[in-house]
């Protein structure tokens, strides 16, 4: 054996063993845990009590190494826990993330009614559950003051709605899929109520009805629901910069007219506004 080879495989050794002491090193063992909810500000008072059952009752082990953590079973314990503990099954854990060296954060939504789709004018709602989980049948009024969000769909709802709102019509699941996903990402960050309609029933664009104040708000145009978190977050940080803007002309233009959300080649997205 040479020189060379020695050397390397006294290195290797020693890399090894480093790393055995970091994995079972305290310095980067879990001292605490907190959670996050995605899609409520920490000052609610129930995402507050929700935060305290989860930390309260999440089962990680404290002392556990961060690098050994596997988060989809912990996901799943977590969830099995709360439930046993306090019969929490109104939020969706959706990433624990390790915050090094000593600390996990568990981010999690509330499912609440999302979306509805109106149907023998009936609102057969959803919640914002992976998928869209069917929630039930209420009014049009009802599903409005709970700021669940009308779809405009093509084609009926199907009898058996046990898969959620994703494959409630096979002809039309990629565009809902897509929504479904890229609704929540940006959603979660905006309020509902700003949001009239969502039309999914065109074959070239997706249409976002606004609401502007007392009148029909400006309305986005999505051409792509390629990336259509991307293209949805953009349509919005534009109408909420006209909205929010100190002047009238401007403010004016949040109420009346279309942005329009075209990709472009290199992954770059343009937004314009015409009357």
């Amino acid at each position: 054996m040479t020189k060379r080879k020695s050397l390397i495989i006294i290195f290797a050794c020693v890399l090894v063993i480093v790393a055995l002491v970091v994995v079972n090193s305290a310095v980067f063992s879990v001292r605490t845990v907190n959670a996050h909810a995605l899609n409520y500000t920490a000052n609610d008072p129930e995402t507050e009590r929700i935060n305290n059952i989860i930390v309260n009752n999440h089962g990680i082990r404290i002392g556990s190494s961060m690098f050994t953590l596997n988060e989809n079973r912990t996901i799943e314990n977590v969830r099995r826990n709360l439930i046993e503990a306090d019969g929490l099954t109104n939020i969706e854990i959706r990433a624990i993330e390790r915050l090094f060296p000593n600390r996990l954060m568990i981010h999690y939504v509330r499912l609440v009614p999302y979306f509805f789709v109106m149907q023998n004018n009936n609102a057969y709602v959803f919640s914002n559950r992976a998928g869209g989980a069917f929630l039930g049948v209420m009014t049009e009024q009802l599903a409005r003051q709970q700021n669940a969000v009308q779809l405009l769909i093509r084609g009926s709802l199907s009898d058996d709605l046990t898969g959620g709102f994703s494959s409630t019509i096979a002809t039309d699941i990629t565009r809902k899929a897509a929504v479904v996903a890229g609704f929540e990402a940006v959603v979660a960050r905006i309020e509902r109520r700003n949001i009239a309609y969502v039309d999914l029933t065109a074959d070239g664009a997706i249409f976002v009805q606004t609401v502007g104040g007392a009148a029909s708000g400006v309305r986005i145009e999505i051409r792509s629901i390629n990336n259509f978190t991307e293209h949805f977050r953009h349509g919005f940080s534009l109408f909420y910069y006209f909205r929010n803007s100190p002047y009238a002309n401007v403010r004016h233009q949040a109420s009346t007219g279309t942005i329009l959300v075209i990709g472009q080649a290199g992954g770059n997205i343009q937004t314009s506004w015409s009357e």
